[in-house]
């Protein structure tokens, strides 16, 4: 079975000028909402070694007591910086009242800059291992479906860094989620499938099927011309 083909391949703006502009935006936002909270940037954006496909990662430190309305007010917060299609909590962290660890996508970026939000309360540390082992602190506010498709992505953006190997590993907990085999064919065919399997399972994911159906045409593109590879992180 093929994937539905989109009727065109796009070209995706992978400008990092405009990824490190909503970073900042974002990075502003959550400062300006919570008085004596402090955000930045983290990962491969704050170190300088970040390629076209790397993710937003930033940081919000909140003083304790505003700690859980902050988490229930990101959504309004964040609303003025560009158009959210989805915003997730890490499930082992979701009723964790001091860490938590957030996934937003907006629908005017690439599904490659996904911004995940590692927010944390000023009484612990930051990036520590606070409530990982906590089972109180789990949450089951969480969609197999999407994320699947989250492991689509990450299926991408190895394929495009020239990392078979580990687009493989994506692809296998893709196709667990979903408790589907994997079939037969390349990498992006498998991708597309998985789109499109999605897409027939769960009409909630529509959107993101059909952008990830995009982007794993664009990709077939780069990668066929040989314009890939690139392996910063």
């Amino acid at each position: 079975m093929r994937a539905h083909e989109p009727e065109a391949v796009v070209e995706l703006n992978l400008d990092p000028a405009v990824r490190r502009s909503r970073a900042d935006a974002v990075t502003r936002a959550l400062e300006d909402a919570v008085a004596d909270s402090s955000a930045g940037l983290r990962g491969s954006l704050e170190r300088g070694t970040s390629d076209p496909y790397s993710d937003i990662d930033v940081f919000w430190e909140l003083p304790d007591a505003q700690f859980l309305d902050a988490i229930d007010d990101l959504s309004a917060i964040l609303a003025p910086v560009g158009p959210i299609e989805s915003i997730r909590a890490d499930p082992l962290l979701q009723n964790s009242d001091k860490r938590q660890l957030i996934f937003v996508q907006f629908a005017d970026l690439p599904l490659y800059w996904r911004v995940d939000i590692e927010v944390f309360a000023a009484s612990i540390e930051r990036d520590g291992d606070y409530d990982l082992d906590n089972i109180d602190a789990r949450g089951d506010r969480w969609s197999l479906t999407h994320s699947a498709l989250a492991n689509g992505v990450a299926a991408l953006k190895s394929l495009l860094r020239g990392d078979p190997d580990r687009a493989r590993e994506s692809l296998c907990s893709a196709y667990a989620r979903i408790d589907c085999p994997i079939p037969d064919g390349s990498a992006l065919d498998q991708i597309a499938e998985l789109a499109e399997i999605v897409g027939g399972i769960d009409l909630e994911q529509a959107e993101l099927v059909r952008r990830l159906q995009l982007h794993c045409e664009a990709a077939r593109a780069v990668i066929e011309s040989g314009a890939g590879g690139s392996q910063r992180r």
